[in-house]
C-alpha cells in the first residue's frame, strides 16, 4: 500500500497537492505542545484526545511518506504524553475512544521502527487505559446503536483490540466481536435512504468513524461489495449543502461552511461507477485551494485519510438531481434550481425532538439565493449548560421551536413524537414548481386538530412559497423566520437586503395579523444571545380553519442603504 501512495502521489496532481497539504499540517504540528490531562470544561478530555489523533495521525503518515525522523520523534512524544496520562477520561467514554484511536493508528503505522519497549509502553496504555477501563465501566449506555457515540466508542475500542490481539488473543476475542457487531448494527442510522438522525456535523463525526471500521474489515477480511446505502448517504450530504456552502444545520449542528471530510472520500472510492469520485476529487481540490496548515484538529484530524483512499480520476460528471427527499427519523427535502454558487436552495424537514440530538423544529427550513443565506436555523448551544440533554433541554430557546422557523401554536411548545412528522417526495406541480407536504399533526396534538406544511418551490426563478393549514387552533398562530438581513416591513410585504441583494417576501392569505419582529433574546444569561439575527413573522387568530400563505423570491438588486 506504501509503494502505491507514494506512486499516487507521483502521478496524480491531486493526490501530489494532499502530500504537500498534510506535510504542511505536520510541520505546524512540530511547534505545538504535546497532549496533556485537561478538562478544559470541567468535564471532557475530547479536545486532548482529538489533538492527539490530529498529531499522530499527521505525523505518522509524514513519516512514513518521508522517512524524516522529526515527525516520528513528534508522533512518539505525543504516544509518550499520552500513555503518560493517568487515564483516558472513562467517564466521558468519547475521550478514552479517540485517544484509543490515536494511539492505534500510531502503534500501527509505526510498528515497523518501535523498539521492543515502546512497543510495551504503548500496548500497555491501550490495555489499562483502553480495554480495561471499558471492562471497569459500569454504564455502557452506547453499547447498544444509539448514536454517533456507538460509532465512535466501538470503532475505538475494536481498533484498541486489533492491536493487543497478537499478545492477548483471548481477551481481545470479546471486544472485538461486540464493537464489530455494534458498528456494524449503526448502519440502521442511515436507513432507509442515507440520512442521519443527528444532522450534517454528526454526520463527519460518526460516519468517519463507520468508515475506519470498514476500511480496517476490508483489509482484515478482504474487500467486499459496499451497499447501496452509503452511495445514498454520500448523495444526502451533497444535498444538504447550500450553494454558499453552509449546511442544513438541523440538530445540533452548527452553522459552518462547507468541508470534505475522509469518510466522504472513502464512500466515493467504492462506487467508481457513481458520479461521486468526480465531485468528491473537484470538492477536495477546492478544499485544499482554501485550506490552511493550522486548520482545526477537530475537523482535520482525519485528513491524511484522504489521500489513503482518494479515487482515480474519473470522467464521469457529476449530476445529482435538483430535488431530494430522505427518509429515517428525521426526514428532510431539497430543492434548488442549479448547482452553482448563485442557485437558490431550499432545505426543509420533518422529524421529531425524540431523535438524538433533535431540536423541537418539525417544518423548519432554511433558504438560499442569489449567493445569500436568506433564513437561518440558530443551531446548537452550550451542551454544558444544566439539563442540555436531560429534563430542561426544551427550555432552552435555541432548542425549542420558538427559534425555528417554523409554526408556534398557542404559544405552547411542540411536542417530540416518535415516530416524527413524515414529509412526501416532491411532486411536479404547475409552470416548474415541485411541492412536498409536511403533515405536523403529530408535533401539534395538543393544540390543534390537525396541521399541514405544504411547501412549493419554483424551479424557473428560484422562489418559494409555504402554505400552512391548521385546523381548529387552541390559540394564536405565530408565523416566523430567523434572518440576519436588513429588513424593511411595507404592509404586507418585507424586504430583506443583504450583501447588495434583496428578497422580497410577501403574504399571500387573508387570515389576518400584521408582519411584526419578535424578540431573539433567550430566557437565562447563559444562553447564546444571537446577537446579530433577527426574527421577522406575524400571529393569526384562532378559528376552525387557520391558512397561512407566504411566499418569497429575488428582487432587483440594489445596494443596501
Amino acid at each position: 500500500m506504501e509503494v502505491e501512495i507514494k506512486q499516487r502521489i507521483a502521478n496524480d496532481p491531486l493526490a501530489a497537492e494532499l502530500q504537500k497539504n498534510i506535510l504542511q499540517r505536520a510541520d505546524a504540528v512540530l511547534r505545538q505542545r504535546t497532549c496533556r490531562f485537561e478538562k478544559s470544561d470541567g468535564r471532557r478530555l475530547l479536545p486532548e484526545s482529538r489533538d492527539a489523533l490530529h498529531r499522530i495521525i499527521h505525523c505518522a503518515w509524514a513519516w512514513r511518506m518521508t522517512g524524516e525522523q522529526k515527525y516520528k520523534q513528534r508522533a512518539l512524544a505525543e504516544m509518550d504524553a499520552a500513555s503518560a496520562m493517568p487515564s483516558w477520561n472513562p467517564d466521558h467514554f468519547l475521550d478514552t475512544a479517540e485517544m484509543a484511536t490515536a494511539m492505534a493508528i500510531g502503534y500501527d503505522w509505526l510498528y515497523p521502527s518501535l523498539t521492543p519497549e515502546q512497543r510495551k509502553k504503548y500496548a500497555d496504555a491501550l490495555d489499562e487505559k483502553g480495554l480495561l477501563a471499558l471492562e471497569n465501566h459500569k454504564h455502557k449506555w452506547w453499547k447498544s446503536p444509539t448514536n454517533n457515540w456507538s460509532q465512535v466508542c466501538g470503532t475505538g475500542m475494536e481498533f484498541a483490540a486489533i492491536v493487543l490481539d497478537e499478545v492477548q488473543p483471548q481477551r481481545c476475542a470479546e471486544v472485538l466481536a461486540e464493537s464489530h457487531q455494534l458498528v456494524e448494527d449503526c448502519v440502521r442510522f442511515y436507513q432507509p435512504d442515507g440520512a442521519y438522525p443527528e444532522g450534517p456535523g454528526y454526520w463527519h463525526y460518526g460516519s468517519n468513524y463507520q468508515v475506519m471500521h470498514f476500511a480496517a474489515q476490508q483489509v482484515i477480511s478482504g474487500k467486499k461489495p459496499v451497499a447501496d446505502i452509503w452511495k445514498q448517504t454520500a448523495e444526502f450530504m451533497i444535498h444538504q449543502s447550500g450553494p454558499t456552502g453552509l449546511s442544513f444545520n438541523y440538530a445540533d449542528s452548527g452553522t459552518r461552511g462547507f468541508y470534505l471530510t475522509a469518510a466522504q472520500t472513502w464512500i466515493a472510492a467504492q462506487f467508481p461507477q457513481s458520479a461521486l469520485p468526480r465531485w468528491t476529487r473537484d470538492a477536495l481540490g477546492t478544499q485544499l485551494k482554501l485550506s490552511q496548515a493550522g486548520s482545526s484538529p477537530g475537523e482535520a484530524r482525519f485528513h491524511p485519510l484522504h489521500l489513503l483512499w482518494l479515487p482515480p480520476h474519473s470522467e464521469k460528471a457529476p449530476a445529482f438531481s435538483l430535488t431530494a427527499r430522505f427518509g429515517g427519523e428525521q426526514e428532510v427535502a431539497f430543492a434548488r434550481t442549479g448547482w452553482n454558487a448563485d442557485a437558490s436552495w431550499l432545505a426543509i424537514k420533518g422529524g421529531t425532538g425524540a431523535a438524538s440530538h433533535g431540536h423541537l423544529d418539525a417544518g423548519s427550513f432554511v433558504y438560499e439565493a442569489g449567493g445569500v443565506r436568506w433564513f437561518y436555523d440558530l443551531g446548537s448551544d452550550n451542551y454544558n449548560m444544566p439539563g442540555y440533554f436531560g429534563k430542561q433541554r426544551w427550555e432552552y430557546f435555541r432548542l425549542n421551536n420558538r427559534s425555528h422557523n417554523t409554526l408556534v401554536i398557542a404559544d405552547v411548545l411542540q411536542e417530540a413524537p416518535m415516530p416524527g412528522c413524515p414529509v412526501t417526495p416532491w411532486q411536479e406541480e404547475l409552470d416548474q414548481v415541485v411541492g412536498c407536504e409536511i403533515d405536523l399533526t403529530r408535533a401539534y396534538v395538543k393544540q390543534c386538530a390537525r396541521a399541514k406544511r405544504m411547501v412549493f418551490f419554483n424551479r424557473a426563478n428560484g422562489g418559494a412559497t409555504l402554505e400552512d393549514r391548521i385546523e381548529k387552533p387552541t390559540g394564536d398562530v405565530r408565523w416566523a423566520v430567523v434572518t440576519d438581513a436588513r429588513l424593511t416591513i411595507q404592509g404586507r410585504t418585507v424586504k430583506l437586503q443583504k450583501n447588495g441583494k434583496t428578497l422580497i417576501m410577501q403574504r399571500k392569505d387573508i387570515s389576518g395579523g400584521e408582519w411584526q419582529e419578535f424578540s431573539l433574546q433567550p430566557p437565562t444569561a447563559q444562553e447564546n444571545t444571537n446577537k446579530g439575527f433577527r426574527m421577522i413573522g406575524f400571529r393569526v387568530s384562532p378559528s376552525d380553519q387557520v391558512k397561512v400563505r407566504v411566499g418569497w423570491e429575488l428582487g432587483t438588486n440594489e445596494k443596501e442603504q
